[in-house]
Parts: structure tokens; C-alpha cells; sequence
């Protein structure tokens, strides 16, 4: 089932390419115009025509500085599960799989591993647990960063901790080889599910060699500092539009949107992440024309932005997952 999932899922990559394009558009467009609507449009197009668009450029290089971080965590999760292929097939499977962040907490960017497996051949059991680390590290990163600057809202904090204990019972359970082994057994039981029990266990092994504590603080680290340049992106946005708004807010209101938009498990955190941002900046006193524009142009910068670089990779990659 799951070999033959594989084969159609990299089967025609420009099809993907046009609609996934599409979708983002679609996307884009319906979340630009209900921000417009709730700010009221003539007050949204006034900040857009006063933000000062030389910063565009700063903010999509720190998003780039994100991905190239995040790039070097995925390639450094492969190596220590032993799959080595070279560091330009490693950057196409990455970041092809940008194209998938419109999916709940992006789990979609499993369509890394199928790319891996047309790619030499891995087992996509193998890989997959790959993308589950990425994303769990990425949120600890933004917790980190929404503990860092919680003191500049001083709202949120139950959140925030509902979310590290998920968290870290996840990964204390992963840890446990008592506790999987009997979920393992557990699962031969279930119907559908014990015909995977083989591609499990391997999938767990991966996924115990990727969450001892070395590897766990490297990957960490490497998220923190990542997150931490979308984060700065946030404080330019703010600056383009001449916003007295300190370092920490900037970095809560990112951090914090971005936790949200993760834990709705809404594909690309659409609609919350978008709310929480324009949320937050009203209540720090920012008018609701620069708040909904501000959230505008960061979720371009970073969401969208992402989105387009996986599909022109993918388009011009193609090639090699045929």
C-alpha cells in the first residue's frame, strides 16, 4: 500500500506544480481580501501605499536564512539515520517539499520522503520520521522564542504550556522503547495497521536514533536560530510601516501566530495564523489597516514565499524523481 502511494505520488510533478500554484493563489487571495474587508479596505490599501517596500528584499533574505537553516537540520537528521545523498539532491527533496507547507502542521512535507524514495530508492518508512522531528524541533524553537518574549505581551502563557507538555511527553514516549514496543505489539492487533507493523518498526527506529538528547539539542539549536530570523522579519514588516514596536513584541506576535497556526492543525495555519497575527498587533495598540497589512506582507514573506520557492524547484527538478 504504502510502496504503491510512492509511485503515484511523484508521477506527474508539473501537474502538482499548476495546481498547488493555483491553490496558493486562491489562498492568498481570499485571506487578502477578508483582512481588507475586517480593516476596512480603503485603510489597508492607505498602509500599503505608505510601507516602505525597500525592506521587502532584508525580509526575504532572513526567510531564505530560515530555510537554509532548516535545510542543513533535514540534511543532518538523513545522515544520522544513515541516508547520504548528495547535498544537491538533499536541497531539491527539501526544498520541493516547501510546496507542501499548505497542509495541517505541514505533515504534508512527507511527500519528502517519496520524493527520497523515486530519488535512490529509501524505504519511505525510513525517512518519514525525518519530517515528524522537523516539525516538533521547529515548535520548540517558537516556544522558546514565545518564552523569550512573553514578557512583552504578557498573554498566552496557557497556551504555550499546553503545548511544551504535548511536546515533550511526545518525545518521552518516542524515547521509551518499553512503552513503544508494547504500542508496536498493540498495533498486529488492528485491522489495516498490522499490515504496516514491518515499515513501523522501522519508522521507530529512525525516529529513537533522531531524538537522543545530542541530536535533539543540535536540531534544536539549529530551529531556534532559524525561527529567529523569520522572527526578526517580523520587526522589519513593522518597520516598513514606521511602527514603534520593540524586538520582543515582534518576536511574540511571530512565534506566538506561528504556534497557533501549527496547533489548529489547519493546513498552512490559514485563517488562525493570519488571525492571531492581526489579532495581537491590535491589542499592542497598532491600527487594524497596518495590523491586517503587516500580517499581509509576513505571511507572504514567509508562508507564500516558501511555497513558491518549492514549486519552482520542483518544476525545475523534476527530472530527477521521473
Amino acid at each position: 500500500m504504502v510502496e504503491q502511494k510512492s509511485e503515484n505520488y511523484g508521477e506527474k510533478p508539473s501537474s502538482k506544480f499548476r495546481n498547488r500554484l493555483l491553490l496558493s493563489i486562491i489562498a492568498g487571495l481570499v485571506i487578502f481580501v477578508a483582512l481588507s474587508i475586517y480593516a476596512d479596505i480603503g485603510a489597508v490599501i492607505q498602509a500599503l501605499a505608505k510601507f516602505k517596500w525597500s525592506y521587502i528584499p532584508l525580509i526575504l533574505a532572513l526567510s531564505l536564512l530560515n530555510y537554509l537553516l532548516r535545510f542543513c537540520k533535514w540534511d543532518y537528521y538523513l545522515r544520522n539515520i544513515g541516508i547520504t545523498i548528495k547535498p544537491v539532491d538533499s536541497l531539491a527533496v527539501f526544498l520541493s517539499g516547501l510546496t507542501m507547507t499548505l497542509t495541517p502542521a505541514k505533515l504534508g512535507e512527507v511527500f519528502k520522503s517519496y520524493l527520497l524514495k523515486r530519488l535512490d530508492g529509501t524505504e519511505v518508512s525510513r525517512s518519514v520520521p525525518v519530517v515528524f522531528a522537523e516539525r516538533i524541533t521547529d515548535l520548540l524553537a517558537l516556544l522558546v522564542w514565545a518564552a523569550i518574549s512573553f514578557s512583552a505581551f504578557q498573554w498566552g502563557k496557557e497556551v504555550l504550556i499546553i503545548v511544551l507538555t504535548v511536546l515533550l511527553t511526545l518525545i518521552a514516549i518516542l524515547r521509551s522503547r518499553r512503552i513503544c514496543v508494547k504500542l508496536l505489539k498493540a498495533s498486529k492487533s488492528v485491522p489495516f495497521v498490522n499490515r504496516l507493523s514491518d515499515s513501523l518498526v522501522i519508522a521507530y527506529e529512525s525516529a529513537y536514533t533522531l531524538f537522543r538528547l545530542r541530536i535533539l539539542l543540535v536540531t534544536v539549536l539549529i530551529s531556534v536560530v532559524s525561527w529567529g530570523f523569520e522572527c526578526l522579519a517580523m520587526y522589519f514588516v513593522l518597520q516598513g510601516f514606521a511602527v514603534s514596536a520593540s524586538v520582543l513584541l515582534s518576536i511574540f506576535v511571530f512565534s506566538f501566530s506561528s504556534l497557533a497556526g501549527a496547533a489548529s492543525m489547519i493546513p498552512g495555519g490559514l485563517v488562525v495564523a493570519e488571525g492571531s497575527f492581526t489579532g495581537l498587533l491590535i491589542l499592542a495598540g497598532i491600527s487594524k489597516g497596518i495590523a491586517a497589512s503587516a500580517t499581509v506582507i509576513i505571511r507572504f514573506c514567509t508562508l507564500w514565499f516558501g511555497v513558491i520557492i518549492g514549486l519552482i524547484t520542483l518544476f525545475l527538478t523534476k527530472g530527477k524523481f521521473s
